[in-house]
């Protein structure tokens, strides 16, 4: 499928309820056009400080934007698998595990404090291991992958995670997505009166 670009203002949201699972909403309307938000590495370094992943504003290099693509992808895969009710594929398990391996920053316990720090500033690169294991943790934890679900608006498609308790939620978001099927189905039945 063709991805389209947002060149515009950045659409960040964040509302799919896990990192990895926002991350991967990075594309917006997999169910039809496919939008492109992170179309360029400057984006995708917005993006991970948006999400405050990233403290740094130097844009990542044209090989770990690529990187970077593929870990968001290899996330989208592997929740629509299993939302689908199907295993993840080895290749994009181990995608993740090679990006949690290769990016994650160890955080250390403040002598002063004893609460946690990094020794260093978030990274591009520490921002990309920690959504990766962000979709580690959600992979493994049945409890978590028992809450994932697709939109429901048939041109979103975009797999989120909800709340404990709210089983019935149709829409990644209520605001976007759930706004526009509603007005859909109004005008609907409003012309077939």
């Amino acid at each position: 499928m063709e991805l389209e670009s947002s060149a515009g203002s950045p659409d960040f949201p964040l509302h799919h309820g896990r990192l990895s699972l926002s991350f991967a909403g990075t594309v917006a309307d997999r169910g039809s056009a496919m939008t492109e938000r992170v179309p360029t590495p400057a984006l995708l370094s917005a993006w991970l400080r948006h999400a405050g992943l990233a403290a740094e504003e130097r844009e990542p290099t044209r090989a770990l934007y690529r990187r970077a693509l593929r870990l968001r992808e290899a996330i989208a895969r592997a929740v629509s698998a299993l939302v689908d009710g199907n295993r993840p594929s080895a290749e994009d398990v181990a995608t993740l595990n090679d990006a949690a391996r290769r990016w994650s920053s160890r955080p250390s316990l403040d002598v002063q404090t004893l609460t946690l720090s990094s020794s260093h500033p978030e990274t591009i690169e520490s921002g990309l291991g920690r959504i990766a294991a962000d979709a580690i943790e959600l992979l493994a934890d049945p409890q978590e992958r028992a809450r994932l679900r697709r939109c429901g608006l048939d041109s979103c498609g975009a797999i989120f995670l909800t709340p404990a308790g709210h089983r019935e939620r149709r829409w990644c978001s209520m605001a976007r997505c759930g706004n526009r099927a509603k007005v859909t189905a109004f005008r609907k039945r409003a012309k077939s009166r």
